[in-house]
């Protein structure tokens, strides 16, 4: 046996201490969630005390969360017992372990719109005073592997926990349990609720972009089945709501006549044929705020949408004339003369103030019924009803807090639990907004899913007493004087859109070059529409981008016609065409006119030279020039310019070096060369002939002598 010291043992035991209090701080960790503040309050007496906190982001990865949402959207009919739905969601890498989901009421009804807000969504420096709760269900619930996903359901007895009591209201609901907590909220609705005006609008778009027109790829995918677009034209149909509708969407479909894609012209098919009261968006659903502040005197619209179309698409038995091309109102039409109210304006919420109000009604005409709809946060004063009036401008006033919750329900995309929690939410605002009509909008959520909106939908028009409202019975309404807001212009959308206005002049005057002018001006503006679009005010950083990237295509385009510098020419005649090679990286041909000049008057050149240069190609020009002089060194300018006489790309000058008495000099050499040539062929013959005649003769002399020998 080894003995051990005092020390030592002090230091053992000191360990041993060490990890029992670590077991014991581990072990409240995880028993930690499991305790119920719900219960605690009921056992305590009834003063204010703590409720948990909202559970994380539901489906964080690493973390375990909990989601409440009550059945029926929160509705509590008196009498009947309430369910509500508890899901938890073990993303923890660790199963949660077995234990009690506790559910507990405050009797304390929510007093207001914002009382809802501050408990289902409280500040993180906000101080709350609770009200008090009391525990009226729980349900034991077992261990949740890591990983998985369970809904359970806790049932609230009308009789036993007397909500028959209950006042008609909205009612704060703590749920808690095994991965965390959660707020919800009840709504025990009138018996005698009165008929109520109900007005619900929904916005048909197609997020941001930063091309003018959606292409048929972009629109087979978008009118799929299971595309956006067809989403929100499903989630509508049957429903009374009105839809704002941008109409870049039915032009793109439209513009592309019978090579439309199949689901995109049945998607518009139905879209016509829907019955729902719609209005017209501005194009590519532009920010009117920002139009306003950047000075403009009118919204902007497209000039033409021609350049997008092919003639061939809408030709009848192989013709290929153009007459059967619709006309720019009829390819931005979003309904039919009697389902769509003309002179409604959007602006996106919170970007309207007392100006942009005011300038949009001066703008519309004085033969314009112009409606603005602004939301109730950025008014004041009148009698809070929803049809208003700010001086001379018209206005529809809706509901900004009932608004933001449907805008919630329509993004919970198709998570039910999230979506029922939402519409719980959503009910509970509409049952605190009075008793006076009511518009809502699903103001241009991010994403959206069919059952997202409809379930948005059906949360005002399923409300008690609710009566669907057209636009055209609210616009008749007799207006309230109210004060509209100050709202500071957004400086770095003004900016852009103002840089966006002089590169597009700088464009229509580019564009003389181009046979087809509108090909580059109406994309352009189109293009500049979409970029201002609404839809990237939720995202600046992309939007950023996107504006960089636009300004960079613009610098581009007007660098895309030029002339390609040979450097220096060595000219060898005294008269003879100088190549000129005219770039053009332009999808579309242009039609311009070379000048070339010299301030040399040793050169005689042609100063006009007509250029039809080819969509994205190199062409040769031949410039005449003749040279008065033997040789020298001077320079030819040259300027391409349009029709109009716009000078187009950057000026150039060639070098030339003239030698034009080297083609005298030449021809004399030649002449020369020849001469001889011919002159020494002469004598070569002649030489020759003698030659042969010397020889001849020599050969006669010789017979006779030869004769006389043999004799």
């Amino acid at each position: 046996m080894t003995d051990i010291s005092p020390a030592t043992a002090r230091a053992r035991r000191g360990r041993r201490g060490a990890r029992v209090l670590s077991w014991l701080a581990a072990a409240a960790i995880v028993v930690a969630p499991l305790a119920s503040p719900a219960s605690a309050l009921a056992e305590t007496s009834p003063s204010s005390s703590s409720t948990p906190d909202v559970s994380p982001t539901p489906g964080t990865p690493g973390i375990a969360s909990l989601i409440a949402a009550p059945a029926n959207g929160g509705t509590v009919a008196t009498g009947t017992d309430a369910l509500i739905s508890v899901d938890q969601r073990n993303g923890s890498p660790r199963p949660l372990p077995a234990g009690t989901v506790s559910v507990s009421l405050s009797r304390s009804a929510l007093a207001s719109q914002q009382a809802v807000v501050d408990w289902l969504r409280p500040g993180d420096d906000a101080e709350e005073a609770l009200p008090v709760f009391e525990e009226v269900a729980r349900a034991d619930v077992a261990e949740l592997a890591a990983g998985d996903e369970r809904a359970t359901n806790v049932s609230i007895s009308a009789t036993e926990k007397d909500l028959v009591g209950l006042a008609p209201g909205v009612y704060p609901v703590a749920v808690s349990g095994p991965g965390g907590s959660s707020r919800t909220v009840i709504t025990v609705p009138r018996t005698d609720a009165p008929p109520r005006s109900t007005t619900v609008i929904v916005p048909i778009t197609a997020g941001a972009r930063t091309s003018g027109l959606l292409t048929a790829t972009e629109l087979t995918e978008l009118t799929a089945e299971n595309g956006a677009l067809s989403a929100a034209l499903n989630a509508v149909t049957g429903t009374p709501a009105v839809l704002a509708v941008d109409p870049a969407i039915v032009a793109s479909i439209r513009v592309l006549g019978s090579s439309a894609p199949a689901t995109a012209t049945g998607w518009l098919a139905s879209l016509m044929a829907l019955p729902n009261e719609r209005f017209a968006l501005q194009f590519g659903d532009a920010d009117l705020a920002t139009q306003v502040h950047a000075g403009l005197t009118a919204p902007l619209e497209p000039t033409t949408l021609a350049p997008y179309a092919d003639p061939a698409n809408f030709s009848a038995a192989g013709s290929t004339t153009a007459e059967g091309v619709p006309d720019l109102r009829q390819l931005l039409a979003v309904g039919t003369a009697a389902n769509t109210v003309r002179d409604i304006f959007w602006p996106a919420g919170g970007t309207a103030g007392p100006d942009v109000v005011a300038a949009i009604d001066a703008q519309a005409g004085a033969d314009a019924d112009a409606l603005t709809l602004v939301p109730s946060d950025t008014v004041s004063g009148g009698d809070g009803g929803v049809r208003a009036a700010t001086g001379d401008a018209d206005l529809l006033v809706y509901d900004d807090l009932v608004s933001a919750e449907l805008a919630r329900v329509a993004a919970a995309s198709d998570d039910a639990p999230v979506r029922s929690a939402e519409l719980a939410a959503a009910t509970a605002q509409v049952a605190l907004s009075g008793e006076g009509p009511l518009v809502a909008t699903i103001d241009r959520p991010a994403t959206t899913s069919r059952a997202g909106v409809r379930t948005a939908i059906t949360a005002i028009t399923g409300a008690a007493g609710a009566a669907p409202t057209s636009l055209q019975d609210l616009r008749a309404a007799a207006p309230g004087q109210v004060a509209v807001a100050d709202i500071p212009a957004d400086a770095d959308r003004v900016a852009a859109l103002q840089r966006f206005l002089a590169d597009e002049e700088r464009l229509a005057t580019f564009a003389t070059a181009l046979v087809e002018p509108t090909q580059l001006t109406a994309r352009e503006r189109t293009a500049i529409l979409q970029l201002i679009g609404n839809a990237w005010l939720t995202e600046p950083t992309a939007w950023a981008a996107a504006v960089a990237q636009h300004e960079e295509n613009t610098e581009s385009t007007l660098d895309a016609v030029g002339i390609a510098n040979p450097g220096t020419i060595n000219f060898l005649a005294t008269s003879a065409p100088i190549p000129v090679t005219v770039r053009n990286d332009l999808p579309w041909p242009v039609s311009l006119v070379l000048f070339a000049e010299t301030g040399d008057p040793r050169l005689i050149v042609q100063k006009a030279t007509v250029v039809e240069a080819g969509a994205q190609q190199n062409t040769r020009v031949d410039v005449p020039v003749e040279a008065r002089v033997g040789s020298g060194e001077t320079t030819l300018s040259l300027q391409l310019r349009s029709t109009s006489a716009v000078p187009i790309g950057a000026p150039e000058a060639i070098g030339l070096t003239v030698r034009a008495e080297w083609e005298s000099v030449g021809i004399t050499a030649i002449i020369v060369i020849v001469v001889v040539l011919i002159a020494g062929g002469v004598i070569r013959t002649i030489l020759k002939l003698r030659r042969r005649r010397s020889e001849t003769a020599s050969e006669q002399n010789d017979i006779p002598e030869q004769q006389e020998n043999t004799e």
